[in-house]
């Protein structure tokens, strides 16, 4: 069996390198916007932001969301460009790439609600806060655990789709090693704020592990789109339903 490889002009293969570029466009975009406190160890202070600014924390969401849906469909086109060697190992990564994209769906829905309970206990009267703030740490609660279920996850997703890299002949090894790095880091946070919380000091570690990993997911649909946008043919290239004859 033979490598696919990066067809030019392949549709998946364009749609794949796309999908990383907007997502990761729009994944850095929106988190970069997204109300952020300044004392990530209380819970109260970590939420005010979400409820003071609740459309803007809505948008962006909406933005993150939207960006994880289309790394999923850029993942599609690297499990698909590999054909033998770590045909296996992407294959589990995209898999659990469009599980951790479901988890991570769910728990940025729960911070719309979160923005809107949040937004409602800094509203309600004094003899009221109490109540609403209940609903304010009951959804908090809720997402403790599903937070770190999707870190881990997610980013096991990319220890499998970095072996696939490195064992197959299609991609750069060195694009390989660092999504597998990536990976082993994500899923050592996630084991980790199991324990801590979401809302803890280790958020600053977050923000910049999916910082960085953005920045892959970029350099990833770089990479893709030189060969599968490009123009440029040679002579033994051959139309996308162009049927060849074997003699």
């Amino acid at each position: 069996m033979t490598q696919h490889g990066i067809v030019r002009g392949d549709a998946l293969q364009r749609i794949g390198s796309a999908g990383y570029i907007v997502g990761a466009l729009l994944i850095v975009i929106g988190g970069l916007l997204l109300p952020r406190a300044t004392n990530p160890s209380n819970l109260q202070e970590m939420l005010k932001p979400l409820g003071e600014q609740e459309v803007l924390t809505q948008v962006c969401v909406l933005l993150i969301t939207s960006g994880y849906w289309a790394v999923m469909m850029g993942a599609a086109g690297v499990y698909r460009s590999i054909t033998a060697g770590g045909a296996a190992w992407a294959r589990l990564g995209f898999y659990l790439i469009i599980v951790g994209t479901a988890v991570w769906t769910l728990i940025l829905s729960l911070d719309v609600s979160q923005a809107r309970a949040v937004a409602t206990w800094l509203a309600a009267p004094t003899e009221g806060k109490e109540a609403a703030y209940s609903v304010v740490a009951t959804l908090a609660a809720i997402g403790r655990g599903i937070y770190a279920t999707s870190i881990m996850v997610y980013w096991l997703a990319l220890v499998f789709l970095g072996i696939g890299m490195v064992r197959s002949a299609v991609y750069p090894r060195w694009l390989g090693w660092v999504g597998l790095t990536l990976g082993i880091t994500g899923v050592s946070l996630g084991i980790i704020q199991t324990f801590s919380g979401r809302f803890s000091t280790l958020t600053l570690v977050y923000v910049v592990l999916s910082f960085v990993t953005t920045l892959w997911f970029l350099a990833v649909g770089i990479w893709v789109a030189r060969t599968a946008w490009s123009r440029r043919r040679d002579k033994k290239d051959v139309e996308p339903n162009q049927v060849v004859k074997l003699t």
